[in-house]
């Protein structure tokens, strides 16, 4: 039985990793900040498997050495979805980067030490398509335009810590990698995941948080394939040496919400006018990053994944219906 190492093993993303490891048979160690997380994590997938599972926990940081050749040591894959992600926007960008790229570095020398050299890491399509609007479809071998106006802190570090990745193993051949290019993820979490990044702007239009909607596209994903994908990556030697976009459709906001109103979800589904987004942007981080991207009307190709990992992306529907049901349960139990 291999075993898989997942770092960030508490992460909306990972918590569904882990469950597609066990459902396939994989033995599995996962990394926390705090080993407080270990307990919380198995009985979460616990309950979802309706079994016992035997897992490991090592405790880590991106931003310490400490743990990591511990943590790789005797395993055959990992799986690096670890990344800092803010709740708001940094004092000063590199607080952010930094973290993404050391920390993507230093799993990277702790597998070579240990002679792991299977690689997947999860990376984001913010890798891929920012600070390129003259570009209307994207595919895998383009790259985020980091010197681009507006680029914001988290998106660099996404690009850097990708980048330093296939630096290294460029570096190293005995390393091989691929990379998971999720856009905008939703889907039921596993635990409580009400404070998820992703989720932020479904939970804002469930609440009517929103009152008007920015014109503007998002590419949307659901949780359960970016998992599926990850361990289809291990199981296909094909994906070695790849980046793997995956993007079930892209959307405007507004058609989202008003099919979120056809399934009897009472969403608000007002355009807000451009001068508005782009004065509010002024004082809000959030709406500063979303200005910069009004009107702009994009296509993400995912043929590669299609072809390679035999992506089959699960409907927008069911997406939605699952994380509104998820986030509702989660909400009235708080």
């Amino acid at each position: 039985m291999k075993k898989v190492l997942v770092t960030g093993s508490n992460g909306y993303i990972a918590k569904h990793i882990i469950l597609e490891l066990y459902k396939r048979n994989y033995s599995v160690r996962g990394t926390v900040r705090d080993l407080k997380y270990s307990k919380i994590i198995q009985n979460d997938i616990e309950k979802q498997l309706e079994k016992k599972i035997d897992i490991e926990f090592v405790e880590t940081s991106l931003d310490s050495d400490y743990g990591w050749e511990d943590a790789v040591k005797n395993c055959d894959i990992i799986l690096h979805t670890a990344s800092p992600f803010p709740k708001r926007k940094p004092k000063d960008e590199y607080d952010l980067i930094s973290p993404a790229k050391e920390g993507t570095l230093r799993v990277l020398n702790a597998a070579l030490k240990m002679s792991v050299n299977r690689i997947i890491l999860t990376s984001s399509n913010a890798a891929v398509y920012d600070g390129n609007k003259h570009i209307k479809n994207f595919n895998e071998t383009m790259w985020t335009n980091i010197k681009s106006k507006g680029v914001s802190a988290y998106t660099k570090s996404k690009t850097i810590a990708e980048k330093a990745a296939w630096e290294f193993v460029s570096k190293n051949s005995s390393m091989k990698l691929s990379t998971i290019n999720p856009v905008l993820v939703w889907g039921p979490g596993i635990g409580n995941h009400l404070s998820s990044a992703s989720l932020n702007i479904f939970k804002m239009l469930m609440k009517r948080e929103m009152p008007m909607i920015p014109r503007m596209k998002i590419p949307l994903v659901d949780v359960r394939d970016v998992a599926k994908a990850h361990v289809d990556s291990i199981e296909n030697n094909q994906s070695i040496g790849k980046r793997f976009l995956l993007c079930e459709n892209t959307y405007w906001m507004k058609d989202i919400s008003l099919k979120m109103n056809s399934l009897g979800y009472n969403t608000p589904t007002l355009i807000a006018p451009d001068f508005l987004i782009k004065f509010l942007s002024l004082f809000d981080a959030t709406l500063k990053e979303a200005s910069s991207k009004l009107r702009y009307d994009y296509f993400i190709d995912c043929n590669q994944s299609k072809d390679i990992l035999k992506f089959k992306p699960i409907s927008l529907e069911k997406t939605l219906v699952d994380t509104y049901d998820y986030l509702n349960t989660i909400i009235k139990s708080n």
